[in-house]
């Protein structure tokens, strides 16, 4: 609520309570996605128990937990950005380094990964990892 009647006239006032609508509806969205995400899995695993071969489901059951792992990480960002207004960036790597992880274990189970992709993703989380290593001396300095 603005204090006065013309600070709904100051831009920043109005871009700050536009981006904590929105980020607070992608929030609840988000925490509704891993709700069902879960309760999803959960069935997942219980069918599970009733099929004769688990190699080809297990796939599907490793990649939703991935995608799970993901989607938490995301929202923690959010939610962090939510309540201090700003973006930590070692939550936002882990959450890539999981992704790009998923990617690489998706596709070697799966044998369509070629030797070039597995280098280059080999050397993405190289990278990726090595930052967010500097990011915890950083935020450990900092905090």
């Amino acid at each position: 609520m603005p204090s006065s009647n013309n600070e709904w006239k100051n831009p920043e006032w109005l871009f700050n309570k536009v981006t904590s609508y929105i980020f607070g509806v992608v929030l609840l969205f988000t925490t509704l996605a891993l709700i069902i995400g879960a309760f999803r899995l959960f069935y997942e695993v219980y069918e599970l128990l009733y099929k004769t071969g688990i190699t080809g489901n297990y796939l599907y059951i490793f990649s939703d937990v991935l995608t799970l792992v993901i989607l938490l990480e995301l929202s923690r960002a959010l939610f962090q950005y939510f309540m201090e207004k700003t973006v930590r960036l070692p939550i936002v790597f882990d959450a890539a380094i999981v992704f790009v992880l998923r990617d690489i274990m998706i596709g070697l189970f799966e044998h369509k990964l070629k030797t070039d992709d597995i280098y280059a993703l080999s050397a993405l989380l190289l990278v990726m990892g090595v930052l967010r290593i500097g990011f915890g001396f950083y935020y450990y300095k900092k905090g």
